[in-house]
């Protein structure tokens, strides 16, 4: 197994022939919670796994595996203070929809839709 991440409690252990694609900072939205953390695209699944400030308010770590996203757009602006930021929107098969704000949101969409293409073939 390979360790990817800061070899502390913000790191994930790597699958056989897994490869980290991306690592992106970003707040998991959770209501109108933010839960800050790391986001780990691999070549086959999305990590995400809060800082410890993060899980001592709540935040927990998830994963899923990358033929479970349907889609990865950028989610529109709200009303809501929780919504002025564009966010990273991944929606999964089971119609669940994970929200992330992170830097750049359109482009951590084609990141994880690259990712989606590779895991494919």
């Amino acid at each position: 197994m390979v360790h990817a991440g800061d070899g502390g409690e913000s790191a994930i252990t790597l699958r056989s022939d897994e490869q980290v694609h991306a690592k992106l900072q970003a707040n998991h939205i959770v209501g109108r919670v933010g839960f800050e953390g790391n986001i780990y695209l691999t070549s086959e699944r999305l990590v995400f796994v809060p800082w410890p400030a993060s899980r001592s308010r709540g935040g927990v770590s998830f994963e899923f595996a990358l033929a479970d996203i349907s889609a990865a757009d950028v989610a529109p602006r709200g009303s809501r203070y929780s919504e002025w930021r564009r966010r990273l929107r991944i929606r999964r098969s089971s119609g669940e929809v994970d929200l992330f704000v992170v830097w750049r949101p359109e482009k951590a969409a084609e990141l994880v839709q690259e990712s989606i293409r590779g895991a494919a073939n």
